[in-house]
């Protein structure tokens, strides 16, 4: 039996770029919520000869989280990174080293917004 005007591909199109802006807005709550949990550390002063002793300067690694849309990925995830050239040290601050305890901000964001994610997934709700 055929339908007339009956596309499926058309409509298989259609639900996944829905699906994949939901998943899109996902990602943006939970990288908001992300960082508002990064612990932000202070500007220190320079060296007594005038240096900076890093370049790290307070805010960069809250202002490098990002969420990215992979196009050409056969999956077509969504990603949200933390850190850049500038911010090397977002996973140590996430994962904590052998000197310095985890400041986790990833992870719980992710946590916290579990429902709210699977409400915008199922419902395209917010």
């Amino acid at each position: 039996m055929r339908i007339e005007g009956w596309h499926p591909e058309e409509i298989t199109l259609e639900i996944e770029k829905k699906a994949m802006d939901r998943l899109y807005s996902a990602g943006l709550l939970v990288a908001s919520r992300a960082r508002g949990m990064v612990p932000i550390g202070k500007n220190r002063p320079p060296y007594k000869n005038g240096k900076e002793w890093t370049e790290r300067r307070a805010g960069t690694l809250k202002a490098s989280i990002r969420v990215t849309r992979l196009k050409g990925d056969p999956k077509m995830n969504i990603r949200i990174y933390a850190g850049h050239r500038a911010a090397y040290y977002a996973r140590w601050v996430e994962m904590g080293t052998k000197k310095m305890a985890a400041r986790p901000y990833l992870r719980p964001a992710l946590n916290a917004s579990k429902s709210s994610i699977k409400n915008m997934v199922e419902n395209g709700g917010e």
